[in-house]
């Protein structure tokens, strides 16, 4: 049996035994006390936002000891497609089938929206008129349930004016980079209420909701913004996709099947309008960070056609006129293509049917990660991937198109590259935000696996890495006086997985400018190891650990960055990403799967 197959089968297997503890769990947990400690619950990304008064939405961090994100986990694991119904309606017992007894009553930990305040709620009485009040709204609306109901149409310009002051505090007091950037915060406040005040009396909740997109997009960080997208005010969308690439910007089908024009696949002109003229609109509607995240934002905000012709004073309606080439200097043809009525998607690219995809090129090995939301049996199956590549002469690991997610793949997979011999390295460094008079100054970021110096978890060995590395530690942006906690290391060795073997061959990482997030931590750290070549383009830029808000009289929703994080080499995520250390350029063809020009070049180096 290949390695391929083996891979196969354990996922197989995984599945079917998955079902059947999922089909089982149902049965036991529909069978448990029908009560509840919250009036009201809903789902935000991952995060989950409770009510426990009739009136106030919190951001749950721990019910009877167990960590929000720890039970969402396992609710997915035990119950699979019904996770959230459970959660909902079935709490007490969920938590029983977890290994924490109730009694009645439970502590909870929240944190409020508004305030970004700790609060614990000692022995909270779950009832039945509250499970079934949940059981309700979900049984009438799901989407409904997790979107957390109903927010007012308009507001008065006093309600108007009390929302702005709590973004304003909230972005002062909370943001992680409120001070990277030479933002004026007072005026793009005050300039918000004088065009909110334009509106009269009542003002459109949308209205707010928009200003307050535009100031959250101006500080740069695409991890901040409003948690529910904003409506398009014009229909119509852009019947193709674009991706500048060596040459300009490509025009290519959404399912990647070819080019708008086989011959011509540049972009001159849209209407008449020279494509950078709309990519300049674009770019002014998008996060306005680091150069590469502008890029890919300008490129993905051409879709919204309708919206840049009514921003360029253009009509909205009608087909849309594109201008083709084949190269700088080839002839020109003009297509009309009626507009979109759906938002076409880019996706992950390579596209793979599966999150995880390995293979031998020759003798090189192919790991492809397309998504950094592992599941556990994702995390077996890599293990598995890199056992079925362990005799190869080279490894490449394509996490192109990988927008982020977790850290459990960094976590699993760097102790390969690791000599078990060897000294802890620190992949990772952090400071969280702090809340004014907040004297805490412990371990704030244990859920992204960072924690102070002096943690007690850390070893001798892990103490001397973590001072070996701050002699030559130099951070791009000194934070600001008493606004964050002591640093915080992400330190890995080969210890840290048990499965792991010692590949010390040699790696290439391909990355591209929709890397993100996780995987910006993922390829820093790769990348800063000796055997291993990153190749590609610039990635994104971020990493924020961003936490959910509410504004209080408007309900609109927002997350902001809460933690200030580094790269091993001291450069700050946020606006600068990850630099390969080849840079390859995209061609057309590599958009539409017929080349792979970074892969190339990587196989290239490595043999």
């Amino acid at each position: 049996m290949t390695p391929l197959c083996r891979l196969l089968r354990v996922h197989l297997v995984l599945a079917t035994l998955a079902l059947t503890v999922a089909a089982g769990a149902q049965k036991q947990l529909a069978e448990g006390p029908s009560i509840s400690p919250f009036r009201g619950m809903r789902l935000v990304g991952d995060d989950i936002e409770v009510q426990i008064d009739e009136a106030t939405w919190y951001a749950l961090e721990q019910v009877a000891g167990v960590e929000s994100a720890t039970l969402v986990r396992e609710s997915k694991r035990i119950c699979g497609q019904q996770w959230w119904k459970r959660i909902t309606e079935d709490l007490p017992a969920l938590l029983a089938t977890m290994g924490t007894d109730t009694d009645g009553s439970v502590d909870l930990v929240v944190r409020d929206l508004a305030t970004g305040e700790r609060r614990d709620f000692p022995a909270v009485e779950m009832t039945h008129d509250k499970r079934q009040a949940l059981r309700e709204v979900h049984r009438g609306d799901p989407e409904r349930a997790r979107a957390g109901g109903e927010t007012p149409d308009r507001l008065p310009m006093p309600a108007v004016r009390e929302d702005l002051a709590t973004l304003q505090r909230l972005l002062d007091e909370r943001f992680a980079y409120r001070r990277l950037r030479d933002v004026d915060l007072d005026k793009l406040v005050r300039d918000a209420a004088l065009r909110l005040a334009a509106s009269g009396e009542a003002v459109p909740a949308l209205a707010l909701a928009r200003e307050v997109d535009a100031i959250l997009r101006a500080f740069g960080d695409g991890h901040s913004g409003l948690l529910e997208p904003l409506p398009l005010e014009h229909a119509g969308q852009l019947p193709f996709l674009i991706q500048q690439v060596a040459g300009g910007p490509v025009a290519f089908h959404g399912d990647r099947s070819g080019f708008v024009d086989p011959e011509r696949p540049f972009v001159v002109a849209i209407d008449g309008v020279p494509i950078g003229d709309w990519l300049e609109a674009a770019r002014a509607r998008g996060v306005q960070g680091g150069a590469m995240m502008q890029q890919k934002a300008a490129e993905r905000g051409l879709r919204d056609i309708a919206e840049l012709r009514a921003a360029l004073g253009l009509p909205v309606d009608g087909d849309v006129r594109v201008t083709l080439r084949a190269d700088d200097a080839g002839d020109e043809r003009d297509v009309a293509l009626p507009l979109g009525r759906r938002r076409l998607t880019y996706g992950g690219w390579p596209r793979v049917s599966t999150v995880l995809r390995v293979k031998k090129i020759g003798d090189v090995g192919y790991l492809r990660i397309g998504s950094m939301q592992l599941e556990p049996e994702d995390l077996e199956a890599l293990d598995e991937a890199l056992q079925s590549v362990r005799a190869t002469t080279a490894l490449v690991i394509d996490v192109r198109g990988n927008g982020g997610g977790k850290r459990d793949a960094l976590l699993r997979l760097l102790p390969y590259f690791l000599a078990p011999d060897g000294s802890p390295v620190v992949t990772n460094v952090a400071a969280a935000r702090l809340q004014p008079g907040q004297q805490t100054r412990g371990d704030l970021l244990a859920d992204r696996g960072l924690h102070p110096a002096d943690w007690d978890g850390y070893d001798a060995a892990q103490r001397a890495a973590i001072g070996a590395f701050l002699k030559g530690f130099t951070p791009s942006w000194r934070l600001p006086a008493r606004e964050f906690s002591p640093y915080c290391f992400l330190v890995q060795r080969h210890a840290d997985n048990g499965n792991a073997f010692f590949y010390d061959k040699p790696v290439a990482v391909l990355i591209d400018r929709a890397c993100f997030s996780a995987t910006d931590v993922f390829a820093a750290a790769l990348g800063a190891l000796p055997r291993v070549t990153l190749v590609g383009e610039p990635t994104g830029g971020g990493s924020g650990r961003a936490l959910p808000y509410q504004l209080p009289k408007s309900g609109v929703r927002l997350k902001l960055s809460s933690m200030a994080s580094f790269r091993p080499d001291g450069v700050l995520f946020e606006g600068a990403g990850v630099v390969p250390d080849v840079a390859v350029e995209t061609v057309p063809t590599d958009l539409i799967g017929t080349t792979d020009t970074v892969l190339q070049r990587a196989l290239e180096l490595l043999r």
